[in-house]
């Protein structure tokens, strides 16, 4: 299973017994990300950086479309993000089909 995780910090919260083979982290902090043992891989991202009406303003989060993910994670995410219909769109392209968000 592949994971990516939107507001990733120190912390996943995944249950110990899922262990995805892919666990991207993208959040405001690699130094905070390096502390979390379930990712597989970190960017750094601001998702309050957005193409107003289009996505988020990445071209790290844009080359990830080509291997897109079973599960996206945004847990205590929301609450932070100035704009979310920008992040939801995103997420839905990083997405597989029939994936869970």
């Amino acid at each position: 299973m592949s994971i990516l995780e939107f507001g990733a910090a120190e912390n996943s919260y995944l249950p110990d017994d899922i262990k995805p083979s892919r666990h991207v982290g993208v959040g405001l902090s690699t130094k905070l990300m390096e502390e979390n043992p379930s990712l597989t891989s970190r960017l750094e991202v601001n998702l309050n950086k957005v193409i107003e009406g289009e996505t988020v303003d990445s071209e790290e989060l844009r080359q990830l479309t080509a291997e897109p993910f079973d599960v996206v994670l945004m847990t205590n995410t929301i609450d932070f993000l100035t704009n979310p219909r920008e992040v939801y769109r995103t997420a839905w392209q990083l997405l597989k089909p029939g994936g869970i968000m």
